[in-house]
Protein backbone atom coordinates (compact mmCIF):
# COMPACT_ATOMS: atom_id res chain seq x y z
CA UNK A 1 0.00 0.00 0.00
CA UNK A 2 2.65 2.27 0.57
CA UNK A 3 4.44 1.63 -2.45
CA UNK A 4 1.11 2.23 -4.28
CA UNK A 5 0.58 5.39 -2.40
CA UNK A 6 3.91 7.03 -3.02
CA UNK A 7 3.40 6.39 -6.11
CA UNK A 8 0.11 8.12 -6.63
CA UNK A 9 1.98 11.36 -4.71
CA UNK A 10 4.26 10.92 -7.14
CA UNK A 11 1.87 10.83 -10.01
CA UNK A 12 -0.30 13.69 -8.66
CA UNK A 13 3.15 15.93 -7.94
CA UNK A 14 3.92 15.49 -11.62
CA UNK A 15 0.51 16.00 -12.48
CA UNK A 16 0.30 19.15 -10.40
CA UNK A 17 4.17 20.33 -12.11
CA UNK A 18 2.76 19.78 -14.94
CA UNK A 19 -0.22 21.93 -14.50
CA UNK A 20 1.47 25.03 -13.53
CA UNK A 21 4.34 24.89 -16.71
CA UNK A 22 1.14 25.08 -18.81
CA UNK A 23 -0.51 27.77 -16.95
CA UNK A 24 2.96 29.87 -17.26
CA UNK A 25 3.01 29.14 -20.57
CA UNK A 26 -0.84 30.58 -21.24
CA UNK A 27 0.35 33.47 -19.03
CA UNK A 28 2.97 34.22 -21.08
CA UNK A 29 1.29 33.63 -24.47
CA UNK A 30 -1.04 36.20 -23.35
CA UNK A 31 1.57 38.30 -22.19
CA UNK A 32 2.93 38.49 -26.04
CA UNK A 33 -0.06 38.93 -27.06
CA UNK A 34 -0.67 42.14 -25.23
CA UNK A 35 3.17 42.98 -25.98
CA UNK A 36 1.82 42.77 -30.08
CA UNK A 37 -1.32 44.68 -29.97
CA UNK A 38 1.03 47.98 -27.68
CA UNK A 39 3.18 47.74 -30.91
CA UNK A 40 1.96 49.27 -34.19
CA UNK A 41 3.55 51.77 -36.79
CA UNK A 42 1.75 54.82 -38.28
CA UNK A 43 3.38 57.14 -41.40
CA UNK A 44 4.72 60.34 -41.30
CA UNK A 45 4.85 62.44 -44.26
CA UNK A 46 5.59 65.59 -45.71
CA UNK A 47 5.56 66.59 -49.80
CA UNK A 48 7.80 68.73 -51.60
CA UNK A 49 6.84 71.24 -54.38
CA UNK A 50 8.85 73.66 -56.45
CA UNK A 51 10.15 76.60 -54.68
CA UNK A 52 9.08 80.31 -55.84
CA UNK A 53 11.63 82.81 -53.87
CA UNK A 54 14.30 84.93 -55.10
CA UNK A 55 16.30 85.88 -51.76
CA UNK A 56 20.15 85.62 -52.65
CA UNK A 57 21.89 82.88 -50.26
CA UNK A 58 24.80 84.27 -48.71
CA UNK A 59 27.83 82.11 -50.27
CA UNK A 60 29.32 81.73 -46.84
CA UNK A 61 32.59 83.69 -47.66
CA UNK A 62 34.30 85.42 -45.06
CA UNK A 63 33.65 89.09 -46.12
CA UNK A 64 31.74 91.47 -44.67
CA UNK A 65 28.32 91.35 -43.17
CA UNK A 66 25.95 92.81 -46.62
CA UNK A 67 22.51 92.50 -47.58
CA UNK A 68 22.74 91.83 -51.21
CA UNK A 69 19.59 92.09 -53.21
CA UNK A 70 18.12 89.56 -56.04
CA UNK A 71 18.46 90.78 -59.79
CA UNK A 72 14.83 91.26 -61.36
CA UNK A 73 14.13 90.29 -65.32
CA UNK A 74 12.01 92.74 -67.47
CA UNK A 75 9.08 92.48 -66.04
CA UNK A 76 9.99 93.56 -62.54
CA UNK A 77 10.83 89.80 -60.88
CA UNK A 78 12.71 86.69 -61.14
CA UNK A 79 11.05 84.05 -58.74
CA UNK A 80 11.04 80.61 -59.87
CA UNK A 81 11.67 76.99 -59.29
CA UNK A 82 15.15 77.78 -61.54
CA UNK A 83 16.22 80.89 -61.50
CA UNK A 84 19.34 83.44 -62.22
CA UNK A 85 19.48 85.16 -58.39
CA UNK A 86 22.28 87.46 -59.18
CA UNK A 87 24.89 88.20 -61.72
CA UNK A 88 27.80 90.53 -62.00
CA UNK A 89 27.50 93.98 -63.60
CA UNK A 90 31.19 95.14 -64.65
CA UNK A 91 32.32 98.45 -64.43
CA UNK A 92 35.99 98.89 -65.86
CA UNK A 93 36.88 102.35 -64.64
CA UNK A 94 37.58 105.84 -66.31
CA UNK A 95 40.97 105.03 -67.88
CA UNK A 96 44.06 106.74 -69.57
CA UNK A 97 44.11 106.27 -73.27
CA UNK A 98 46.83 104.09 -74.04
CA UNK A 99 48.66 103.13 -77.34
CA UNK A 100 49.90 99.74 -75.59
CA UNK A 101 48.00 96.71 -74.58
CA UNK A 102 46.73 96.82 -71.16
CA UNK A 103 44.61 94.53 -68.59
CA UNK A 104 42.02 96.85 -66.85
CA UNK A 105 40.49 95.02 -63.53
CA UNK A 106 36.81 95.58 -62.60
CA UNK A 107 36.02 98.00 -60.35
CA UNK A 108 34.89 95.81 -57.40
CA UNK A 109 31.26 96.00 -57.12
CA UNK A 110 29.52 97.81 -53.70
CA UNK A 111 27.09 95.88 -51.57
CA UNK A 112 25.01 97.43 -48.86
CA UNK A 113 26.43 96.08 -44.92
CA UNK A 114 23.62 94.23 -43.16
CA UNK A 115 21.21 96.30 -41.22
CA UNK A 116 21.80 99.98 -42.66
CA UNK A 117 21.15 102.01 -45.33
CA UNK A 118 22.68 104.49 -47.30
CA UNK A 119 25.68 104.75 -49.99
CA UNK A 120 28.04 105.71 -47.07
CA UNK A 121 27.19 102.29 -45.31
CA UNK A 122 28.16 100.47 -48.83
CA UNK A 123 31.20 98.46 -48.82
CA UNK A 124 33.50 96.94 -52.05
CA UNK A 125 32.45 93.15 -52.53
CA UNK A 126 33.73 90.31 -54.07
CA UNK A 127 31.33 89.17 -57.58
CA UNK A 128 28.85 86.54 -57.73
CA UNK A 129 26.57 84.59 -60.07
CA UNK A 130 23.88 82.71 -58.41
CA UNK A 131 21.27 80.03 -59.55
CA UNK A 132 18.59 78.69 -57.36
CA UNK A 133 17.39 75.27 -58.33
CA UNK A 134 14.50 74.39 -56.24
CA UNK A 135 12.70 71.99 -59.51
CA UNK A 136 12.96 68.94 -57.43
CA UNK A 137 13.66 67.16 -60.71
CA UNK A 138 17.39 67.01 -60.54
CA UNK A 139 17.44 67.73 -64.51
CA UNK A 140 20.06 69.51 -64.35
CA UNK A 141 21.27 73.02 -65.39
CA UNK A 142 23.69 75.24 -67.05
CA UNK A 143 24.50 78.83 -66.65
CA UNK A 144 26.39 80.66 -69.43
CA UNK A 145 27.31 83.79 -70.28
CA UNK A 146 27.70 85.93 -74.15
CA UNK A 147 28.99 89.66 -74.74
CA UNK A 148 28.04 92.45 -77.35
CA UNK A 149 31.14 94.50 -78.81
CA UNK A 150 32.15 97.34 -76.34
CA UNK A 151 30.35 100.53 -78.45
CA UNK A 152 30.27 104.02 -78.05
CA UNK A 153 27.49 106.52 -79.34
CA UNK A 154 26.82 106.38 -82.60
CA UNK A 155 28.26 109.66 -83.55
CA UNK A 156 31.62 108.51 -82.30
CA UNK A 157 34.45 108.01 -85.39
CA UNK A 158 36.14 105.04 -83.44
CA UNK A 159 32.83 103.91 -81.61
CA UNK A 160 33.52 100.27 -81.23
CA UNK A 161 36.23 99.24 -79.13
CA UNK A 162 37.97 97.02 -81.23
CA UNK A 163 39.42 93.71 -79.78
CA UNK A 164 38.42 93.97 -76.37
CA UNK A 165 37.51 91.01 -74.16
CA UNK A 166 36.70 90.31 -70.49
CA UNK A 167 38.63 87.60 -68.80
CA UNK A 168 37.66 85.60 -65.59
CA UNK A 169 40.13 84.28 -63.37
CA UNK A 170 40.02 81.94 -60.34
CA UNK A 171 36.84 81.70 -59.51
CA UNK A 172 35.43 79.71 -56.60
CA UNK A 173 32.20 77.40 -56.13
CA UNK A 174 29.74 77.28 -53.26
CA UNK A 175 27.17 75.07 -52.98
CA UNK A 176 24.66 74.80 -50.43
CA UNK A 177 24.13 71.13 -50.47
CA UNK A 178 25.77 69.08 -48.26
CA UNK A 179 26.94 66.16 -50.82
CA UNK A 180 30.21 67.32 -52.72
CA UNK A 181 28.98 64.60 -55.18
CA UNK A 182 25.85 66.60 -56.63
CA UNK A 183 27.48 70.22 -56.93
CA UNK A 184 27.86 71.09 -60.32
CA UNK A 185 31.51 72.61 -62.06
CA UNK A 186 32.41 75.27 -62.49
CA UNK A 187 34.35 77.33 -65.27
CA UNK A 188 38.56 77.02 -65.64
CA UNK A 189 40.52 79.83 -64.85
CA UNK A 190 41.31 82.55 -67.61
CA UNK A 191 37.95 81.97 -69.36
CA UNK A 192 37.34 84.75 -71.91
CA UNK A 193 34.04 86.32 -73.10
CA UNK A 194 34.72 87.53 -76.79
CA UNK A 195 32.25 90.15 -78.08
CA UNK A 196 30.03 88.38 -80.39
CA UNK A 197 30.84 84.64 -79.82
CA UNK A 198 28.57 81.79 -78.70
CA UNK A 199 27.41 82.17 -75.15
CA UNK A 200 30.31 79.92 -72.88
CA UNK A 201 29.45 77.84 -69.71
CA UNK A 202 30.01 79.79 -66.08
CA UNK A 203 28.71 76.55 -64.21
CA UNK A 204 27.06 73.55 -65.67
CA UNK A 205 24.95 71.07 -63.55
CA UNK A 206 25.15 67.63 -64.92
CA UNK A 207 22.01 65.33 -65.03
CA UNK A 208 21.20 64.30 -61.08
CA UNK A 209 23.52 67.30 -59.95
CA UNK A 210 22.57 71.16 -58.95
CA UNK A 211 19.69 71.03 -56.84
CA UNK A 212 19.71 73.82 -54.08
CA UNK A 213 21.96 77.44 -54.16
CA UNK A 214 25.14 77.71 -56.59
CA UNK A 215 27.34 80.45 -56.67
CA UNK A 216 30.00 81.31 -58.72
CA UNK A 217 32.81 83.77 -56.71
CA UNK A 218 35.15 85.67 -58.44
CA UNK A 219 37.57 88.14 -55.80
CA UNK A 220 39.16 87.63 -52.95
CA UNK A 221 38.09 89.20 -49.95
CA UNK A 222 41.66 89.57 -48.30
CA UNK A 223 43.07 91.39 -51.17
CA UNK A 224 39.79 93.79 -51.35
CA UNK A 225 40.23 94.71 -47.78
CA UNK A 226 43.84 95.52 -48.15
CA UNK A 227 42.91 98.10 -50.47
CA UNK A 228 40.35 99.84 -48.13
CA UNK A 229 42.45 99.72 -45.15
CA UNK A 230 45.32 101.51 -47.73
CA UNK A 231 42.72 103.94 -48.79
CA UNK A 232 42.50 103.73 -52.54
CA UNK A 233 40.39 105.71 -53.93
CA UNK A 234 39.47 103.02 -56.18
CA UNK A 235 39.20 99.86 -55.62
CA UNK A 236 39.59 96.97 -57.72
CA UNK A 237 38.64 93.01 -58.12
CA UNK A 238 41.91 91.56 -60.07
CA UNK A 239 39.94 88.32 -61.28
CA UNK A 240 37.73 90.06 -64.02
CA UNK A 241 39.65 92.08 -66.42
CA UNK A 242 39.32 93.73 -69.62
CA UNK A 243 41.75 93.41 -72.20
CA UNK A 244 41.95 96.42 -74.96
CA UNK A 245 44.89 96.00 -77.63
CA UNK A 246 47.02 99.46 -77.89
CA UNK A 247 46.46 98.87 -81.97
CA UNK A 248 43.10 100.04 -81.15
CA UNK A 249 41.80 103.17 -81.49
CA UNK A 250 39.84 104.90 -78.87
CA UNK A 251 37.75 107.94 -78.63
CA UNK A 252 37.35 110.15 -75.30
CA UNK A 253 33.99 108.63 -74.39
CA UNK A 254 31.93 105.70 -72.58
CA UNK A 255 32.24 102.10 -74.18
CA UNK A 256 29.40 100.38 -73.26
CA UNK A 257 28.64 96.39 -73.78
CA UNK A 258 26.27 94.19 -72.69
CA UNK A 259 26.39 90.59 -71.04
CA UNK A 260 23.90 88.15 -71.38
CA UNK A 261 23.60 85.58 -69.04
CA UNK A 262 21.28 82.44 -69.44
CA UNK A 263 20.13 79.70 -67.56
CA UNK A 264 18.31 76.55 -69.30
CA UNK A 265 18.70 72.84 -68.75
CA UNK A 266 21.41 71.11 -69.20
CA UNK A 267 22.48 70.28 -72.96
CA UNK A 268 21.64 66.57 -74.16
CA UNK A 269 21.22 65.83 -70.75
CA UNK A 270 20.30 61.80 -70.09
CA UNK A 271 19.12 59.76 -67.88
Amino acid sequence: MKFIRLATVAALSTTIFAGGVQAFAEEADQEKETQEVRKTTTDGQITFTPGNDDTVVDPGDEGPDVEIPPITGPDGENKGPLTIALVPTMNFGSQIISTTDEHYNMVAEMQQRTGTTGEENMVPYVSLAQVQDTRGTNEGWELSVSLTEFQAPTDTLNNVLKGAKITLFDPTLRYSIDDAAQSPSIHASGLELIPNNDAVPIMTAANHKGAGTSTAVWGDHDAIAKQVEDDRAVVENEAIQLFVPGTTAKDAVTYTSTLTWELGQTPDNEL
